[in-house]
């Protein structure tokens, strides 16, 4: 029994889990301004969807289905549209309660036109702490 109690305890103590990519699509070159990061909540994931799609080369199924599939219960995901050139992937990052995302890899490549990525983003925040950048 007292080994359940500290363990209990120390979960307590943790926190919430970290954030996590949850999805990472190359979007290639865009026309046009982006859709702002969101939180897919709702209808959310089909606008930013129905927006991505006037400002893209084409219907992205890989884009559609991580930005319209059903949430899990207990979690928030985010949807963040960045620029980059040749990344392969991203990572979340919390400053305070704000989230953001962060491309990696593709370092020292300079690219003639910009290329855009769909992150997604999974974060347990039961006290709906996490706001997205201004």
């Amino acid at each position: 029994m007292a080994v359940l109690l500290l363990l209990t305890a120390a979960a307590a103590c943790t926190g919430p889990a970290e954030p996590a990519t949850s999805g990472f699509v190359k979007l290639g070159a865009l026309r046009g301004k982006p859709p702002e990061a969101a939180e897919l909540t709702g209808d959310v994931g089909d606008s930013t969807y129905r927006a991505l799609r006037r400002v893209s080369a084409g219907d992205n199924e890989q884009a559609r289905e991580l930005l319209t599939r059903p949430r899990a219960g207990g979690t928030r995901t985010f949807a963040f549209v960045e620029p980059g050139c040749v990344e392969t992937g991203a990572v979340p990052v919390v400053t305070g309660d704000v989230l953001d995302v962060r491309l990696t890899g593709g370092a020292n490549t300079a690219c003639a036109q910009a290329s855009y990525f769909l992150v997604t983003v999974t974060a347990e925040d039961p006290d709906n702490r996490l706001r997205l950048r201004a």
